[in-house]
């Protein structure tokens, strides 16, 4: 995913995940924190503490159900996370 976007969509990202971190209690200096909550709310899935680092310094972004997962820890919708807005609502 990360490969299409842009240094600085990537880099928006990136404080849009360690502002919402820190929102939730989360140093977002210490990626093993990510990783503990990201660990502890997928249970018997994780990942590399160098994909979270790679995540908290915007080299990557997590894969769709990642990113759901993290944004569930930031409290804050996945789309937000990803992109700085919210998804559409369609009322019908």
């Amino acid at each position: 995913m990360a490969a299409h976007l842009n240094f600085k969509e990537r880099e928006a990202f990136s404080r849009r995940l360690r502002s919402s971190l820190a929102n939730a209690g989360i140093d977002p200096n210490r990626p093993t924190q990510l990783l503990r909550a990201f660990c502890a709310m997928q249970t018997g899935s994780s990942v590399a503490i160098s994909t979270v680092s790679k995540w908290l310094s915007g080299e990557a972004l997590p894969a769709n159900g990642n990113m759901e997962v993290v944004a569930r820890i930031c409290n804050v919708s996945p789309d937000w996370l990803r992109s700085g807005q919210e998804a559409p609502s369609y009322e019908t």
